[in-house]
């Protein structure tokens, strides 16, 4: 089966994804083209059945055409696409009469902020899908209510984490008398770091740093809060950080907390967990939705707009013995599953 993955090719965790998704699908015999628009065009071979096509980006108009030339030179069985290649995938895949046409769709609405005429015109194109994929249960009900989907047209899949191949963690918490806690993600106001700030500024009983990594329109502001209660020694901004780098990030901290107000999944949950960190989540995250284990749910996620909750749960790890890391890494290989999931997405491919 020829199948064309139509994403944003670079070295971000998404884009990691989904290239080790199309390895994956090739392992089973598939040929995989990966096409992307980028400011320069070329050609990458990355394994035997998976090549690399950059297409040259000009303006939107022009790039429906190179997409449109794209699909009917190499004549794909399926297609699938996200982000802003949904529509161009759906429209040109119906006129050169592709078999399936499958998005990958990973963000809610509100994250979006979309208007009422863009979410009208977004539902005309997923509506012409053969089926959409999600990443949880939140964004099956959204495609649901807001874009008028039929629930038997969407598949709800997870994600693996790109550092799954890092070494276990070996130490537990706590390796000095002060608390290294590690927030990843984009500093924006959803993102909800101020929250972990504000919980923090009250708790008194322990000795602690936060290291935030990642970059946002919010910083301005957290820093202006951070000035107005004299914490900024107490808080780091380590910026945007790499794949590797963020392997030693997750490894030196003590605990990651995940404060999110809500998320479509939340890479970072799993990412933590692969590598065998202690976590507290949002229990907003659509992650949480695959994890059966109620006494991880109760214990490691807290609601993100009740500051007591977090305080509490947090205390509560600090004062008692931390689970190992294998805990958090079985939690992770439990509920996220490669195998499972190559199989979930070939399943599809059968449709």
């Amino acid at each position: 089966m020829r199948i064309l993955f139509l994403y944003t090719y670079n070295k971000s965790f998404l884009s990691s994804f989904f290239t080790e998704l199309a390895l994956e699908l090739s392992y089973r015999n598939h040929q995989i083209i990966i096409a992307s628009l980028k400011e320069k065009s070329g050609t990458i071979k990355i394994a035997p059945l998976v090549s690399v096509q950059i297409l040259k980006r000009k303006n939107k108009l022009i790039d429906y055409f190179t997409i449109f030339n794209l699909i009917k030179r190499e004549k794909p069985d399926v297609i699938i696409s996200n982000f802003s290649y949904v529509n161009p995938a759906i429209l040109c895949g119906k006129l050169l009469g592709v078999k399936l046409n499958v998005v990958w769709y990973h963000t809610l609405t509100k994250q979006l902020k979309s208007s009422k005429s863009q979410i009208s015109v977004k539902s005309v194109f997923l509506k012409k899908a053969s089926c959409i994929v999600v990443n949880s249960q939140y964004l099956k009900t959204d495609l649901k209510d807001n874009y008028g989907i039929l629930e038997k047209r969407i598949y709800p899949i997870p994600f693996w984490s790109a550092l799954n191949k890092e070494e276990l963690k070996t130490e537990n918490i706590i390796k000095s008398s002060q608390i290294k806690i590690g927030c990843p993600g984009r500093i924006e106001k959803e993102k909800n770091q101020q929250f972990i700030i504000s919980c923090l500024t009250d708790l008194t009983t322990i000795d602690w740093k936060l290291f935030l990594a990642g970059s946002g329109s919010n910083i301005g502001l957290l820093r202006d809060e951070l000035k107005n209660n004299t914490l900024e020694n107490r808080v780091c901004f380590m910026g945007v950080l790499n794949i590797e780098k963020m392997k030693h990030f997750y490894r030196s901290m003590d605990l990651i907390i995940l404060p999110s107000s809500f998320e479509s999944f939340g890479l970072v949950l799993i990412e933590a967990l692969s590598l065998g960190c202690p976590v507290l989540v949002s229990k907003n995250f659509g992650a949480l939705t695959y994890i059966k284990d109620k006494e991880f749910v109760k214990k490691y996620s807290f609601d993100p707009f009740d500051s007591r909750d977090l305080r509490h749960k947090l205390e509560n790890l600090i004062s008692q013995k931390m689970e190992s890391p294998d805990y958090f890494k079985n939690i992770y290989n439990k509920y996220f599953q490669k195998e499972f999931i190559v199989k979930s997405v070939d399943d599809i491919l059968k449709l």
